[in-house]
């Protein structure tokens, strides 16, 4: 692969209890949830706006599917594994950490948005102003066929949520309203979670022109930032629910 001038590298990883709880029941998959299938190469960016290179990526699927890959020096990863939605997985490595989720299709970049777009839905998914934990959210999505479908189908809301958090810190941070919006307008133009990006690209300069605001001195998402998230999560209806799926329970994300 080529090397490019921003580098960095990050690990993603999932808790270890949760991984280990679904690693163990095994790779089957759960009645009712949508998904791409058996066999499915999930395709996806780990950045800050330098390209994460060398990290590895985990996800867990709403049928108990993983996936598993690393990067390379551009920050891309290749993976296959069972997929049905939605999937949540997390990005780590050098003790910089961000969140990310597979709502349909087949690619899922790792990056300080996508970081917030899970806190929006685990927020979201919880009533009043509590979030879901990743694991409680798995287990919704695995029991609560209607749930799951609800999640990936309310995307482009979670999306929006997020892009509204983003112009609001920048503004916040000194850019005028048209300054703010022309950086994330590539974000609107394209989901930011799920299309394939690389080095110089217009979604790698909204990661670029945002990152004073939205990142920390590591690369994480400030914690001002993930609590004006969450409020705007909590905000959003509940997916709806079949009358027998499990409840996932209250908890902090």
């Amino acid at each position: 692969m080529q090397a490019f001038a921003k580098l960095d590298g990050v690990k993603f990883f999932i808790g270890a209890a949760a991984l280990a709880t679904l690693v163990a029941c095994g790779g089957g998959g759960d009645g009712g949830s949508t998904g791409a299938g058996q066999g499915t190469t999930v395709t996806g960016t780990a950045a800050k706006g330098a390209m994460l290179a060398g990290a590895s990526v985990d996800m867990l699927c709403a049928n108990r599917g993983v996936i598993s890959g690393s990067t390379g020096l551009n920050g891309a990863y290749s993976a296959q594994g069972q997929v049905a939605y939605p999937c949540i997985g997390t990005a780590t490595k050098d003790g910089l950490t961000y969140r990310g989720v597979l709502l349909s299709g087949t690619v899922a970049n790792f990056t300080p948005m996508t970081d917030m777009l899970a806190e929006v839905i685990l927020a979201a998914a919880a009533g009043g102003d509590v979030s879901l934990t990743t694991a409680q959210f798995l287990e919704q999505v695995r029991n609560d066929p209607t749930f799951a479908k609800n999640v990936s189908a309310s995307a482009d809301t979670y999306r929006a949520t997020v892009l509204s958090v983003v112009k609001a810190q920048l503004i916040a941070g000194g850019k005028t309203e048209a300054e703010a919006e022309a950086i994330i307008a590539p974000a609107r133009a394209a989901p930011f979670d799920a299309t394939t990006f690389s080095f110089g690209s217009d979604l790698d300069k909204v990661l670029d022109n945002s990152a004073s605001v939205l990142q920390g001195p590591g690369g994480a998402v400030r914690p001002s930032v993930l609590s004006a998230t969450k409020t705007a999560g909590d905000a959003l209806p509940l997916p709806g629910s079949s009358a027998t799926g499990a409840t996932g329970g209250s908890g902090n994300s």
